[in-house]
């Protein structure tokens, strides 16, 4: 029964891995370079999105057969998810906006791409070995989001049969 998420979330992961061999080619062809230290870091930030992306393809997959009007939902929440993930803009940029509301910047930070996506961002554009605080935070994130997705998985699938 987890073959499926494991499916979708491997060919995700080998899409992002193609992706990549992209961005290197601009790094390179625009002058830009690489670090080769900050590179190593790499694979190991790659490893916890996927971890990330399993753990929320798993607990996604396994309440969208008791709610099927999830799968609707989890549309419009990925859409928004993407605009609150400081891709195009920096954490900074965010908290500074923020600094006065700090109710909002608590939320702001139970992102679980945010440290993902910083680590990304210290590598690729700054050229420096992610943070060890960025680091951790992603591997506990994406390890504990594996464990609720894989805890929720197993105690709902016993009745996948009957609401298919």
């Amino acid at each position: 029964r987890e073959v499926s998420p494991i499916a979708y979330m491997t060919s995700s992961f080998v899409n992002m891995l193609l992706s990549f061999l992209v961005v290197f080619a601009v790094l390179i062809v625009t002058g830009y370079g690489v670090n080769p230290v900050a590179m190593l870091y790499l694979p190991i930030i790659m490893i916890v999105e996927y971890i990330l992306g399993l753990g929320i393809a798993l607990l996604t997959s396994a309440l969208t057969v008791y709610l099927r009007d999830l799968a609707y939902i989890l549309s419009i929440i990925a859409m928004a998810w993407q605009f609150l993930t400081p891709v195009m803009y920096s954490q900074e940029m965010v908290l500074d906006a923020l600094a006065s509301y700090p109710t909002l910047v608590r939320i702001w930070n139970l992102n679980p791409m945010t440290p993902v996506i910083n680590a990304y961002r210290d590598i690729l554009y700054y050229k420096t070995t992610p943070q060890l605080s960025t680091l951790a935070a992603a591997v506990v994130l994406g390890v504990g989001i594996l464990l609720i997705g894989e805890l929720v998985f197993v105690k709902l699938q016993k009745g996948f049969a009957e609401e298919l």
